[in-house]
């Protein structure tokens, strides 16, 4: 994962020249966006062994997440709003059977610029249609978990006006129900909450 983020941050800045004019310099106060980050944390939700020796956890808080939307952002202006969907996941998927829980996260964040290249922000998020599944060897039961809003709380570094390496924190809470694969009946509440660090390009 360390080797995925510095690869990151190295095409970055051989772009940075580039691109130094354009994104949220621009004089349209609205700016598409696309961004992915890898995140990490939230409970357990379930456990493969493989064959090899090897494991793999699948948590409420994993693993990689996706997403597009806008930011207003007047050029000059310290403050800036982002909106976003995006499809969060953390799977593993085997020749014998695959387990994976999926959601599709709505955001929204509110921006402020400390100084020209970093800003924090603090934002909401809904995570829709969370769910986990699984089959063939790795089945351990579905389930459709009920999202709660959650918080969110980041810091970017604009390494140049059309790109941003993102630290980002989540909290957020899930009541699931389902059945697991004796057929018993599932309902607990399931913590969300996870850290990340994402990249962002803003056009």
């Amino acid at each position: 994962m360390k080797h995925i983020f510095a690869s990151l941050a190295v095409a970055a800045a051989a772009l940075a020249p580039t691109l130094a004019h354009a994104g949220l310099d621009g004089d349209n106060p609205i700016h598409p966006l696309v961004g992915l980050a890898l995140t990490g944390g939230g409970d357990k939700l379930a456990s493969v062994d493989y064959t090899n020796g090897g494991s793999k956890d699948i948590t409420a808080g994993g693993l990689v997440q996706i997403y597009g939307g806008l930011e207003y952002h007047e050029k000059g202006s310290p403050f800036g709003f982002q909106g976003t969907i995006g499809y969060h996941f953390d799977n593993t998927s085997a020749d014998n059977g695959n387990q994976r829980f999926q959601r599709w996260p709505i955001e929204g964040i509110a921006l402020l610029n400390v100084n020209p290249q970093f800003r924090v922000g603090v934002g909401a998020r809904y995570a829709a249609a969370a769910k986990f599944t699984s089959d063939g060897a790795g089945y351990v039961g579905n389930a459709d978990f009920n999202s709660r809003l959650g918080a969110i709380l980041m810091g970017e570094w604009l390494i140049t006006p059309s790109m941003g390496l993102q630290l980002r924190y989540v909290s957020e809470k899930y009541r699931v129900e389902g059945v697991d694969n004796n057929g018993a009946p599932i309902r607990a509440t399931i913590d969300g909450s996870h850290g990340g660090i994402g990249f962002n390009y803003y056009f």
